[in-house]
């Protein structure tokens, strides 16, 4: 795309110059702005055409450098030459041998070779404004000189005096030097505006972040501001480039890290009665500072952005289960159930305590979903399935080389993945000590601290922790911590065993048939009442989870089945390998292995009374009364262990026998 044509503004007093010049700049297709003003007029006109949207000016070198003080944009000068005042000079050397050169803000150069050419005597004045010129000029006549070379002001000044002739200073112009300037104007344009397209690409992004940003120079001058910044800092003044920093912002780290040659980071600072957390950055160049960056927001901008970054790192930690889920119909359940929906509406620490598989982790969800913080992350961590130095990193996070083969940049830990929401510790009573003590500070404090980390992070959460029933041999063998205890020990919810709510059986039976049959496509099997009471008979030490499989496994096995085998004969088959597999099985192994050591030490015990009958027996000569006196039994006794031992059939015919 071609660009637009470059307006080019021309303040000059010769009007064949601005003609000279407005001619080849057509050619170019250029748009020109003139002007024949001088002094403050020039000036006057200058800012008008930089209104206007002209984007370089053309000028004499005098005029040049007052218009480059006054305006923003680029100013060229077209010099006097020696060459180009020749012509005049010669033309006043007709009319009078001392000749007054006069000229605006600057000397001709090489002005004495030409009056050794023309054998006259030159004197240069420079002026400044009409007020010298008109005192130089005077001075001039009253030293005798007779003609003065200059610009139109020169001739309307020497007009009044009436006593010194007058030659217009005109400059040769020609063609190729004129075309050089205006390239060289067409130029500085093109640079400017590929400059001032940059420098608005550089203002759109900084003007695109919502932290404030400032850049000052090396002595605190503003040099870039965005709208953040301005709004922050309620700065309404149109225009504040160049204005020192300290007049918008009473801040004393904005400048401190000027002169401490050093970066500040989060440093917190009130303005105007508002925080603001601020990071300065010095600039430096060639090991010279040259400015700075500050960058800032307010502290309800940092708390939303937190929040927002751990909201997206907890993406998926939701609460799946609700109350509706914790299927019952027993007392005991109900009272789980009740107390469950009053705690939740608090916010203070509750311990499940229940043995495995009784729904510990369905009742932490189902508490969150009924808090004020369900919309939250729910955040789970079973604390008995990882190793030690895993459990840690998990829980707390860790900072980049914390150890080996930790992430790159770190990671969060669970504490902080739950801010907001809640966090359910399973099975707390299995953690090691030196990880519940830090545990205890992170609940005491609301802080973590990462591993290898060097600062705390404020943490809003809710603590559900789960234990088994053994949490009390835990405390007194000194393997759980007397005062976390106390600290996860707020409100406690008991959950009883599935043994002990046999009245829940039937219904979690019910249930768990009608959910599976759904979730495999299957028509659901209906339950013979006997068998239902001996499946409520039985103790189900895996609880709820114990029950939930079994039914899986007879609900799928019903389907799967050989035609030929009864249902009846199926269920009796799995309740037979549930009894094998269950508590009662070893029970009776026990009773069983207890009476067989027991007989056997009875059957021992009456070998051994054989052996002392028969010694007796033999000492006595066979006599029953003294063999029993000397056994300290009476006779019958005698006769029936006698009889036990097979000793009732004794020789009749023995030689030592007697009979009494």
């Amino acid at each position: 795309m071609q660009d637009k044509p470059y307006q080019i503004g021309v303040l000059v007093s010769s009007m064949p110059l601005i003609e000279k010049i407005q001619e080849l700049a057509k050619k170019e297709g250029h748009i020109i702005h003139s002007s024949r003003a001088a002094f403050e007029e020039a000036v006057a006109d200058g800012k008008k055409m930089e209104a206007s949207g002209v984007e370089v000016i053309i000028s004499r070198r005098g005029l040049a450098q007052m218009l480059r003080t006054n305006l923003r944009i680029p100013v060229l000068s077209i010099p006097y030459a020696s060459v180009d005042a020749l012509k005049s000079l010669k033309q006043a050397s007709e009319l009078g041998r001392k000749i007054l050169l006069a000229s605006f803000m600057e000397k001709i150069d090489r002005i004495e070779v030409i009056a050794e050419f023309l054998n006259v005597e030159i004197k240069q004045f420079v002026y400044a404004d009409i007020a010298s010129l008109d005192e130089g000029l005077r001075s001039a006549e009253s030293q005798g000189y007779e003609v003065v070379v200059g610009g139109r002001w020169t001739m309307r000044t020497a007009e009044k005096l009436r006593t010194m002739k007058y030659v217009q200073l005109r400059s040769i112009d020609i063609d190729e030097d004129i075309a050089a300037t205006i390239e060289s104007a067409t130029s500085v344009a093109q640079v400017n505006r590929e400059e001032k397209k940059r420098t608005y690409r550089y203002q759109c992004i900084i003007d695109a972040t919502t932290e404030g940003i400032i850049a000052v120079d090396n002595k605190g001058r503003v040099n870039a501001i965005n709208k953040a910044a301005k709004n922050f800092m309620n700065i309404t003044a149109a225009n504040i480039m160049g204005q020192p920093i300290s007049s918008f912002i009473n801040s004393p780290s904005v400048l401190d890290f000027l002169n401490a040659k050093a970066p500040i980071w989060n440093k917190l600072e009130k303005i105007n009665d508002e925080m603001f957390v601020f990071n300065h950055l010095p600039v430096e160049m060639s090991k010279e500072i040259i400015g700075g960056v500050s960058t800032f927001k307010d502290v309800n901008n940092v708390m939303v952005a937190e929040n927002a970054v751990r909201q997206s790192l907890t993406k998926g930690f939701v609460a799946k289960y609700s109350i509706a889920d914790l299927v019952h119909a027993d007392p005991a359940m109900r009272n789980v159930v009740t107390k469950a929906r009053q705690f939740a509406k608090t916010d203070s620490t509750i311990l499940l305590v229940g043995a495995t598989g009784t729904g510990k982790e369905i009742l932490a969800q189902s508490i969150h979903n009924l808090s004020p913080r369900a919309e939250n992350p729910f955040v789970s961590l079973h604390c008995g399935a990882l190793p030690e130095s895993l459990l840690e990193s998990e829980l707390f996070g860790y900072e980049e080389g914390a150890f080996t083969g930790s992430k790159k940049r770190g990671s969060a830990g669970r504490f902080e993945m739950a801010h907001t929401g809640t966090l359910f510790l399973d099975e707390i009573d299995t953690t090691p000590l030196n990880v519940q003590t830090r545990l205890l500070r992170v609940l005491q404090e609301k802080e973590v601290m990462r591993l290898g980390g060097g600062h705390k992070i404020p943490v809003n959460i809710r603590i559900i922790a789960a234990a088994g029933r053994d949490l009390a041999s835990a405390l007194q063998e000194g393997r759980f911590r007397e005062d976390l205890f106390f600290r996860l020990n707020v409100l406690r919810i008991n959950i009883p065993p599935l043994k002990d709510r046999a009245k829940d059986i039937p219904v979690l039976l019910k249930h768990y048939i009608g959910q599976l049959s759904a979730k495999n496509g299957l028509e659901p099997i209906s339950l013979p009442s006997a068998y239902v009471q001996k499946l409520m008979a039985y103790s189900w030490p895996g609880n709820v989870r114990q029950l939930r499989n079994f039914v899986e496994c007879l609900v799928l096995n019903s389907h799967l089945r050989s035609h030929t085998t009864p249902l009846e004969e199926l269920y009796e088959e799995f309740y037979e390998e549930l009894m094998q597999y269950g508590p009662e099985n070893k029970i009776a192994e026990s009773v069983k292995e207890a009476k067989s050591i027991k007989k056997g030490m009875k059957e021992r015990k009456r070998d051994q009374e054989s052996i002392i009958i028969w010694e007796a027996l033999e000492e006595a000569k066979f006599n029953k009364t003294r063999a029993a006196k000397a056994l300290g039994i009476t006779r019958t006794t005698l006769w029936r262990k006698m009889k036990e031992a097979g000793y009732d059939l004794l020789p009749q015919d023995s030689a030592n026998r007697q009979e009494n």
